[in-house]
């Protein structure tokens, strides 16, 4: 089995992009079992099931499957951070496990405060096993567990749940390809990382919400703008492939290909005194 804390540094806070996951979950979803740790009982009694791009194969659906002990709120649920926050503050206690499309769990890890240390979450792979009743693209049906009890950072824990969910799918991007790139966001986003290459502080600022200018405020502020630089894409070889617009909130999302591969980079855009605003990434 392999463990691994995760630790990631924000040059920006990012902008909760909601969706109706939690609302699909309520309709059709239940969860039994206990998850355990340093001897303490949980029972999990909420089970979320989302579609996701397969991580070792894009063209494959994997589905990420979250246990809970409380109700979850939406915009948690599409925020990790927020997840490991709550369990950190010990107000969210669970599992998550990612399944692939050939039922087998290719990793996952434990929300809980005595992992408050490592932000709430400990990653842990090669000790979930599923048994699957319904596994179909629509529903996820089973059981998840650990046979055995495992320990990191001198905490030990295991659990056992029986637990059926609709799987959710996200809706389709607003806006797909030109039209992405035609889009208000979609040009607001292009605009920021020229003024990125470009490394005009003063537009950059300009063109990023209030809340997510503030950080480069101070003294850090020219290594805060270096970071960003080698972070961002570049605009004349970036391309623009969706634009998914929710009232005052955009994700903007840019493929950048190289002679290795590509990269794609992901942009929470925020409608802010009428222009739309980088909120983060």
């Amino acid at each position: 089995m392999t463990y691994t804390t995760r630790r990631t540094a924000l040059v920006f806070a990012a902008a909760a992009i909601l969706s109706s996951w939690s609302g699909a979950a309520a309709q059709d979803a239940t969860a039994t079992g206990t998850l355990t740790v340093n001897g303490k009982k949980t029972p999990l009694a909420h089970a979320y099931a989302r579609a996701q791009k397969g991580f070792f194969d894009d063209k494959k659906e994997d589905i990420l499957v979250i246990l809970s002990d409380v109700v979850i709120p939406e915009a948690a649920l599409t925020d990790e951070f927020a997840r490991h926050k709550l369990a950190a503050d010990g107000k969210l206690h669970g599992i998550e496990v990612v399944l692939n499309s050939e039922k087998q769990a290719v990793s996952g890890g434990i929300l809980h405060e005595a992992f408050a240390s490592a932000q709430g979450y400990v990653s842990v792979s090669g000790v979930h096993e599923f048994t699957s009743k319904v596994f179909d693209g629509k529903i996820v049906d089973g059981t998840l567990a650990m046979t055995k009890p495992s320990d990191f950072m001198k905490q030990t824990f295991q659990y056992n749940a029986t637990f059926h969910a609709a799987i959710w799918h996200a809706p389709p991007p607003t806006a797909s390809g030109p039209a992405a790139a035609a889009s208000a966001p979609g040009k607001a986003v292009i605009a920021f990382l020229k003024a990125v290459q470009a490394g005009d502080k003063a537009l950059i600022r300009s063109l990023m919400t209030v809340e997510a200018g503030k950080n480069f405020d101070g003294p850090n502020g020219k290594d805060m703008l270096e970071m960003l630089k080698m972070m961002t894409p570049n605009p004349a070889t970036a391309q623009i492939t969706t634009a998914d617009i929710k009232g005052n909130l955009a994700t903007v999302t840019i493929v950048q290909k190289s002679k290795d591969g590509s990269e794609t980079s992901t942009f929470k855009m925020v409608l802010e005194g009428g222009a739309w605003k980088m909120g983060g990434m």
